[in-house]
């Protein structure tokens, strides 16, 4: 049996580093060089700027690697009703207003992946979910913020999170997207092109 490659998570996220964890990758985790921006400005292809930056973040990281090591990148971001892209918060109030945006309405949440293995294989897509909320009161907004969970999410949250917190909320397609790494498609292309085995 062929000895499996290095998989390096080029994110500091806890979120995606715990999906990856529960669906049984062994990996090690580094922040890449390419910084993006907390808040994204308006791109007419939301899916294809959020697969961009993925890409970016992976290949800023490649030069500092061994040929042996496969990278893994993500980059997440919403859409809210009126086209609107919405990053990560730059403080509460901002987490404030993007979670009004969330409450009682729905948005597209698009997480950009890129993975980089030995010879320049490369695969770059973006999966796309739908979040749907019911109406939720001030109360529980408040309870968001003082949580802290809305710091460093798009969106200004969690979907698990605000799902414990009995928030209102359906997704359309996979909620690991939602989180931050679409594992329904991650975890079968680590294995189908032999990048990684499972630990």
């Amino acid at each position: 049996m062929s000895r499996p490659f290095r998989l390096i998570l080029a994110s500091q996220s806890p979120r995606r580093a715990q999906l990856l964890r529960e669906a049984g990758f062994a990996f090690e985790q580094t922040s890449p060089p390419f910084a993006d921006p907390d808040q994204p400005a308006p791109h007419p292809d939301p899916a294809a700027f959020v697969a961009e930056l993925a890409l970016k973040k992976a290949r800023s990281l490649r030069a500092g690697l061994d040929g042996e090591a496969v990278i893994l990148s993500a980059d997440t971001v919403c859409v809210d009703e009126a086209g609107n892209l919405l990053g990560k918060p730059c403080d509460r109030g901002d987490a404030g207003r993007m979670l009004r945006l969330l409450a009682g309405g729905r948005q597209r949440v698009l997480t950009g992946v890129a993975i980089l293995g030995p010879g320049g294989q490369t695969v770059n897509f973006t999966d796309e979910a739908v979040v749907r909320c019911g109406p939720v009161t001030e109360t529980q907004i408040q309870a968001a913020l003082d949580a802290n969970g809305w710091q460093g999410k798009a969106g200004g949250y969690n979907l698990f999170d605000l799902q414990a917190a009995g928030w209102p909320l359906e997704v359309e397609g996979d909620e690991t997207a939602v989180v931050g790494l679409p594992m329904k498609r991650v975890a079968p292309e680590l294995v189908k092109k032999g990048m990684v085995s499972k630990a």
